[in-house]
């Protein structure tokens, strides 16, 4: 990379790696005293224990592991302890800040592109779930690699990139089955795309099978073992509007300081419209044009800042996500509610912030320079405030302890209120 960087007053890979270090400076306070866990957190323990001395995963009550997918426990297994998966847990992070990063800098101008990192540094949907024995800090990376790997594929179209998207999108679900509702929703795009493109169609369609195939699988599985204690009406149809209203309030807190008693304070159908509000405002509109860029060493290079079609189907994969979501909160056991959602939509952030960044510089920087300026560095100083704030929270939070074929110590109760929405 040259030495000017993408900004002459700031040099992005220096950037980049400061923001890596506040991250990873925020992680390690915040769980400085351990990992904190809620009872999701004793089952994937659970699992993980009867995994190592029984050969198979078992819930507490003795069952079969079947209200989650396989991969978390796994992966706490090969651990063998907390010290360890917390370990794993920083490298998702540092993992994931570096990838989306490094999307940014296709998908965004460079004053979005070096303002990025530092957003994704002060994550508080990351830092939090990353706190916690939960499987959405893997899930997060794994979400961030598949749509690298797909990125790369649409520019490219080189068959290795398309096998690497599809590697990861098998473990998505496998993951978290929320992982269903990403594909769901990047599929679609895909399809409508490929529906113009006809050649590419059987790519994208066996894209999409065998990426679909182990999510089904795992849940015609747990089906079969748990039949309606897994999949039967929570609280009907009004829960539709509650969802709403919860991933609106959720979406919002993301851009602007709204306090924790405003989600319970307003009524259902204003947050809910905000979310529609932000869906459509969220949608790429805009075509970029290619742009000179001083990033390579012989300089006056041409390349494109964005490819409308990848970033469509970023929002193709939000609006998906959220859609699918709300519906399974209607028939199925999953918890609802602002502080479970922004846990669910923690692997939104990342799309949805640069989104964002996307249709702010789509304001016109020519005439009101200083506007951009003051909403970015608004925007910034926001999520860091409230990053320090929850960093200190959840350092308090009482933590797990745990060894592989040891006793469980859970002083944790259950439900999420730490942290991203109790703060």
């Amino acid at each position: 990379m040259s030495s000017r960087g993408l900004l002459s007053a700031w040099p992005y890979g220096r950037s980049l790696g400061l923001a890596a270090m506040v991250q990873l400076a925020l992680f390690a306070w915040a769980t400085s005293s351990g990992l904190g866990g809620t009872s999701d957190s004793k089952q994937y323990l659970h699992a993980a224990d009867t995994l190592r001395s029984l050969g198979y995963m078992l819930h507490l009550d003795g069952t079969p592991y079947r209200y989650w997918p396989p991969l978390y426990p796994l992966l706490i297994t090969a651990c063998g302890s907390l010290a360890m998966l917390r370990v794993v847990h920083a490298a998702c992070l540092l993992g994931s800040l570096w990838l989306w990063s490094w999307l940014g800098r296709r998908l965004l101008l460079p004053r979005g592109a070096a303002l990025l990192p530092w957003l994704l540094a002060f994550s508080t949907s990351w830092l939090v779930v990353s706190k916690f024995v939960w499987g959405e800090t893997v899930f997060i990376l794994l979400f961030a690699g598949y749509c690298v790997a797909l990125f790369q594929w649409l520019q490219t179209q080189r068959t290795g990139w398309m096998l690497a998207a599809t590697a990861l999108g098998v473990l998505l679900p496998l993951q978290r089955t929320i992982g269903l509702f990403l594909l769901a929703g990047v599929g679609a795009g895909l399809l409508l795309w490929a529906a113009r493109h006809w050649r590419r169609l059987p790519s994208v369609l066996l894209h999409l099978i065998i990426s679909f195939a182990g999510g089904l699988a795992w849940n015609y599985y747990a089906l079969l073992l748990a039949a309606s204690s897994v999949y039967a009406p929570n609280r009907g149809w009004t829960q539709l509007m509650v969802s709403m209203a919860d991933y609106g309030y959720v979406f919002g807190r993301w851009l602007l300081p709204l306090l924790a008693g405003w989600r319970a304070a307003g009524p259902a159908w204003a947050w809910a419209l905000l979310l529609l509000a932000l869906l459509v405002a969220l949608w790429p509109r805009h075509r970029f044009k290619s742009v000179a860029t001083p990033d390579h060493p012989a300089g006056g290079v041409t390349l494109v800042v964005a490819q409308p079609l990848f970033v469509r189907l970023l929002w193709a994969g939000l609006l998906g996500f959220v859609v699918l979501i709300m519906v399974a909160s209607i028939f199925s056991r999953s918890a609802s509610g602002p502080h479970d959602s922004e846990r669910y939509a923690s692997v939104l952030f990342a799309p949805f912030i640069l989104l964002v960044l996307r249709q702010m510089q789509e304001l016109p920087g020519q005439r009101m320079p200083r506007l951009q300026a003051l909403l970015l560095g608004l925007l910034l100083a926001y999520n860091m405030l409230r990053a320090g704030s929850n960093a200190q929270a959840l350092r308090r939070t009482p933590v797990l302890e745990w060894q592989a074929d040891a006793a469980l110590s859970f002083p944790a109760p259950h439900g999420q209120r730490v942290g991203a929405a109790a703060q």
